[in-house]
């Protein structure tokens, strides 16, 4: 019981702080404070929630756990959150205002329609495809993967790693065009929008609750609302009412969805049925370890036994893995999972836990984390103000990198070890980019020639 107090208090204490510094900030918000709300959603309010449940998850039992290691946790955070926002405020004018919120919708809301809905389609048809073709309709489970893995062709599983990025590129250009768009337009855009969620969500609840976070901000900060006020309680409870009617719908048809094969008509529960039954998703609260979990189980085996670390390997397998097979057929390279159970000796399953990037840090570097993972992170969103800087003539480019970079920073169960993949689109990108000026640069001199010198009057 000790343990699961502890991580109420603990949790309370780090809403209030960043909830206090948003109601400080707010509306006038950049992207560093889109990453510390997600950072409140995944070390707030989800180990408050574990915290009211007295049992075991499917790792960890939380009853008797170690106040210290609890509060190490959530100092490790915050910390880091602290300077990376100090920070942050210091960096140039120009790069602060490439940040802010209400820039980056007038860039989303510019981003070329006919691009936009030319990738809009083609997710669209790839699920189609995926489906009918090789009776895949959303992640595909391990035994499946074993069996049909080796049978997928290459753009196939190529096309399925980036479409998450893909899909969030979208939402957020369909978003802000919802946004900046008024009358039959804007209803358009709405109708566009709520035809692709389904598309996509069937991913996953992350993918949706992420969607609900990131509209809501662009919304309440482009209508320059202040989302702190008592009238407002009526939308959050709209929205969590809406999230949870989701997630009973998927707790649902989960099994449905990650089976590969056809769908069974006659084996889907009543969607009505379905949507209201709410037990499925209270039982899944309570069990599913989230990702703070993983800095738990970090932490607490390295104040049991110090030194207790990987030496970057994890880092070291995750650079290797982000390599495309095109470029290093023979590559092999180790499972996260696989490299925890034998550092800790357990079974894989008792390391399958959400790996954020703090905890791979701790893991990886020891306490040489807070060092390492602030300047990370502080790169990542100077980086990020610098190219959508470079981009401000061309929103589309600007949509690219900081989708890209964006989807990186909010989803926190799964950066861990993802940081290379995010370079990677981010260099694709930048050849991109480079390719189209210099495109655009041979045309201009196509149409406008310049005048030799013989060619001008005495």
């Amino acid at each position: 019981m000790i343990g699961n107090i502890s991580l109420l208090l603990i949790s309370i204490i780090f809403i209030c702080v960043v909830t206090i510094y948003l109601a400080k900030v707010w509306p006038d918000l950049d992207l560093v404070d889109v990453y510390i709300i997600f950072m409140l959603l995944h070390f707030g309010i989800y180990p408050f929630v574990r915290g009211l449940h007295f049992g075991r998850d499917v790792i960890l039992d939380f009853g008797d756990a170690n106040p210290l290691v609890i509060g190490l946790i959530f100092v490790h955070v915050l910390l880091i959150l602290a300077i990376v926002r100090v920070v942050s405020w210091y960096f140039p004018a120009n790069i602060k205002n490439c940040l802010k919120i209400r820039n980056m919708i007038e860039k989303w809301g510019n981003v070329n329609k006919y691009i936009l809905l030319f990738i809009y389609g083609a997710l669209i048809l790839f699920q189609i495809i995926s489906y009918y073709k090789y009776g895949v309709k959303t992640y595909i489970m391990p035994d499946d993967f074993e069996r049909i893995g080796k049978h997928l062709p290459y753009w196939f599983t190529s096309v399925r790693t980036i479409y998450p990025h893909l899909a969030f590129l979208i939402f957020l250009g369909l978003f802000s065009f919802i946004l900046k768009s008024k009358g039959v337009r804007q209803y358009g855009w709405i109708i566009l929008t709520v035809v692709f969620v389904p598309f996509v969500n069937i991913y996953g609840r992350r993918f949706f609750l992420a969607m609900i976070v990131v509209a809501a901000i662009l919304w309440f900060v482009e209508k320059r609302e202040n989302i702190f006020q008592f009238k407002y309680l009526k939308v959050g409870a709209v929205l969590v009412v809406g999230f949870l009617l989701f997630s009973n719908l998927f707790q649902a048809y989960r099994e449905v969805f990650q089976a590969v094969g056809p769908v069974r008509l006659e084996k889907l529960p009543n969607p009505l049925t379905a949507a209201l039954n709410f037990g499925g998703t209270l039982k899944n609260l309570k069990v599913r370890p989230g990702t703070w979990e993983f800095n738990f189980l970090v932490i607490d085996r390295q104040v049991s036994k110090p030194g207790m670390t990987t030496n970057g390997r994890i880092t070291w397998e995750s650079f290797k893995s982000s390599i495309p097979r095109f470029f290093w057929p023979n590559k092999q390279f180790a499972n996260i999972d696989d490299i925890l159970a034998d550092l800790y000796k357990v079974d894989r399953k008792d390391v399958d836990i959400g790996k954020n990037l703090y905890g791979v840090g701790q893991v990886d570097f020891g306490y040489f984390s807070l060092i390492i993972v602030t300047i990370l992170i502080m790169t990542i969103f100077a980086v990020m103000g610098i190219l959508i800087k470079i981009a401000a003539q061309y929103p589309t480019f600007a949509w690219l990198f900081s989708g890209n970079i964006l989807f990186f920073l909010v989803n926190i169960e799964e950066n861990g070890n993802e940081i290379f993949f995010m370079i990677r689109y981010i260099i694709i990108t930048m050849i991109l980019f480079g390719a189209y000026l210099l495109a655009q640069k041979n045309i201009s001199l196509l149409r406008h020639p310049p005048k030799s010198e013989g060619g001008r009057r005495q």
